[in-house]
């Protein structure tokens, strides 16, 4: 079955993931889900979700709900992969639906996908044992769910990392003689009127945190 709109592709084309059904199926044939996605959701689900009911926790099946786990979570799952792939750490779960790109120039129009309602979905991506909830959460989960922004824990992780860096600098106060600096200033840029170089340098050593940003030949790396 596919999305309204969707053209049938060929069922030996590499982006069509012949074994998913349902709501994983409708979002690979309209092109926003790749078939890695879907297969790491289904690992991890086959790996660290509720077995199913009258069913052996080592059950196989091809769309990974024989563990228990709802279709919403598995294309929760299965988006937030996505997300990493597309340069974002992060889903929000409650704005995918409207915000979602196509990968590099293709153009999709996610509208007519039957995406979950964000609240329930919410409900039932907090309440599967593959998702620790809040910061506090129990760091064995492979994902992580932090208000309405659903990480891959490791993700996760590695973005409070960098916070909490960017944290224990923003405390610190340079030291710097300031008299010595202007006249560094003054011999590597002399021009004092509108040398942005100069302004830039200056910022970077009175604060602890600097973001020294420009397009190719603006000068970032003689800063």
């Amino acid at each position: 079955m596919s999305a309204p709109g969707v053209t049938e592709r060929d069922p030996f084309d590499a982006r069509v993931a012949r074994t998913a059904t349902g709501l994983l199926a409708e979002f690979n044939a309209a092109e926003l889900l790749a078939p890695g996605d879907l297969h790491v959701a289904r690992r991890l689900a086959r790996l660290g979700g509720r077995p199913a009911e009258g069913r052996p926790a080592d059950a196989s099946q091809a769309d990974g709900r024989e563990h228990g786990e709802p279709e919403p979570v598995l294309l929760a799952a299965a988006l937030a992969v996505r997300a990493i792939r597309n340069g974002s750490v992060c889903l929000d779960l409650s704005t995918v639906a409207t915000t979602v790109l196509g990968e590099g120039e293709q153009a999709i129009d996610p509208t007519d996908l039957p995406w979950p309602e964000p609240a329930g979905w919410r409900e039932q991506v907090a309440a599967s044992p593959l998702v620790g909830l809040g910061a506090d959460a129990d760091p064995g989960r492979p994902l992580r769910l932090v208000g309405n922004l659903l990480y891959l824990d490791r993700y996760w992780a590695e973005e409070e990392q960098v916070r909490l860096g960017f944290t224990e600098r923003a405390g610190l106060v340079p030291g710097v003689d300031t008299d010595r600096m202007r006249g560094v200033l003054d011999r590597l840029f002399p021009d004092r009127d509108g040398d942005r170089q100069r302004l830039a340098v200056a910022v970077a050593a009175l604060r602890p945190i600097s973001v020294v940003a420009g397009g190719p030949g603006t000068g970032k790396t003689t800063t």
